[in-house]
């Protein structure tokens, strides 16, 4: 695990949980997206997995990577939706023996995305859990969580990411030092985003022109918004990255806010104002991604608020 970056209490947590020899049957790992939940969910399977302790260089490891170890399940939402099937298929996984004689693990990728039929299916598993299996449940949303299952998990929450250890590894990668301050500045401690931005060329522009976007936006008034808000509400996965982008741009405001820096774009707005906004993303970006709230009338109703 020493190779996922940060999270250092958390990976501490998870091998001493390993060498007390009481590894709990399920796990939650929760904390907002892209901030490395699901890596560290892979590095620890790798950890119990491995006959080295995860070492990266053995085929276990190699097969882990490639998502074709048959003790290591990995469930993924289709069309933001986690199937009852996929659910009850686990059961008959977790109850086959062990491939290598330890564990079978399951790592379920954005765990609020299953709905009621299918989080009562994995409550009945956790009831009656086998010997060797565990689950790990990574969401950003713990709230969608049913209370009942939440009990009979052992909860990890994650953080983000100092800025400069996000620096020195996009240094590491061939990073120069001014490209790495930019993207952690506006990567929000999130360092699944960091390395999207600096691996990905047509991913970084669409960033930067967001926040372009943005810097003309505030000047703007009601009928431009709204011509903004009708070019884009359509487009969802478009619309959720722009939701991002509009809140670490707006966490970034408030930090030069704290810091008394004079550049920032927002100097006139108080931090109680600038908080407001971020509650209201985030807000949008729930009912935008899990509702069927009308998706023009929502973002119209944020971006008067900038």
């Amino acid at each position: 695990m020493n190779e996922i970056i940060g999270h250092k209490k958390q990976k501490d947590f998870l091998k001493k949980i390993v060498l007390s020899g009481k590894i709990p049957h399920a796990f939650l790992f929760s904390g907002e997206e892209n901030i490395g939940k699901t890596s560290l969910a892979i590095a620890f399977s790798k950890f119990l997995l491995c006959d080295n302790n995860g070492c990266n260089n053995c085929k276990i490891c190699a097969s882990i990577d490639k998502n074709i170890f048959p003790d290591l399940c990995i469930i993924s939402k289709e069309n933001n939706n986690i199937e009852i099937d996929k659910i009850r298929s686990l059961k008959d996984f977790l109850s086959l023996k062990s491939y290598n004689n330890k564990k079978k693990i399951a790592i379920i990728e954005e765990a609020h995305l299953m709905g009621i039929d299918s989080q009562n299916s994995i409550l009945k598993i956790l009831e009656e859990p086998g010997d060797n299996s565990v689950i790990i449940l990574i969401t950003s949303f713990p709230n969608m969580i049913l209370g009942t299952i939440k009990s009979r998990v052992q909860k990890i929450e994650f953080n983000h990411i100092g800025r400069k250890e996000i620096e020195d590894y996009l240094i590491l990668l061939g990073g120069d030092r001014k490209e790495a301050e930019e993207i952690s500045q506006f990567s929000s401690g999130k360092i699944g985003k960091a390395i999207t931005l600096f691996q990905n060329r047509e991913e970084k522009d669409f960033f930067f022109g967001t926040i372009r976007d943005i810097n003309l936006l505030i000047k703007e008034g009601v009928e431009k918004r709204f011509e903004y808000v009708k070019s884009i509400y359509e487009d969802k996965e478009k619309v959720s990255e722009i939701l991002n982008i509009l809140e670490r741009f707006m966490r970034r405001e408030m930090l030069l806010k704290l810091y008394r820096k004079e550049d920032n774009v927002f100097k006139n707005y108080t931090l109680l104002r600038i908080k407001d906004i971020i509650e209201e993303i985030q807000k949008t970006k729930y009912y935008f991604n899990n509702t069927n709230t009308n998706k023009k009338l929502l973002l119209e109703n944020l971006i008067i608020k900038l």
